[in-house]
């Protein structure tokens, strides 16, 4: 694992100049943000094609559950803070504005669903609160997102 370790951060040192990455006010680029913008620059020079792992391409963004909408004394449970897997900067989240977010948990027991005794293969577990992303947080990329009932977190 060392030699893994030792080759990346070689490829990187190789694609930031020193002096580039000392200059105030530009963003740390960490492994995923030079992942993406690896891919970004294959699809521009369109010499092939982007490896994916699978044959359609994947229309949402896992994301993570950092925190909530907080004061000093107390936190809002309403406007949770979200950080998207690579997004790393606040002009890459400001295009999440007004897209819908679903928090996916898994609860103890399969609730009833719409034609519970015809489809069984319908019932689970899981389940799902939607919400939207209202606004960046912060410049390293978290959004903020309002659901309509507190995240069971």
């Amino acid at each position: 694992t060392v030699s893994v370790l030792y080759w990346k951060s070689s490829i990187m040192a190789q694609a930031v100049k020193k002096s580039v990455r000392r200059t105030k006010g530009t963003p740390f680029i960490g492994e995923a943000h030079f992942a993406r913008g690896k891919k970004i620059a294959a699809l521009k020079a369109k010499i092939g094609k982007v490896s994916r792992d699978r044959s359609a391409p994947r229309l949402y963004m896992k994301a993570t559950l950092a925190g909530y909408k907080r004061g000093l004394y107390g936190q809002n449970k309403n406007v949770a803070l979200v950080r998207i897997e690579m997004v790393n900067t606040r002009s890459d989240a400001e295009w999440y504005n007004g897209k819908r977010i679903a928090y996916v948990y898994h609860g103890y027991k399969a609730k009833r669903c719409v034609r519970w005794s015809k489809a069984p293969a319908r019932r689970s577990n899981t389940r799902a609160l939607w919400g939207r992303v209202t606004k960046p947080h912060g410049g390293a990329g978290l959004v903020r997102a309002k659901f309509p009932k507190t995240i069971p977190a």
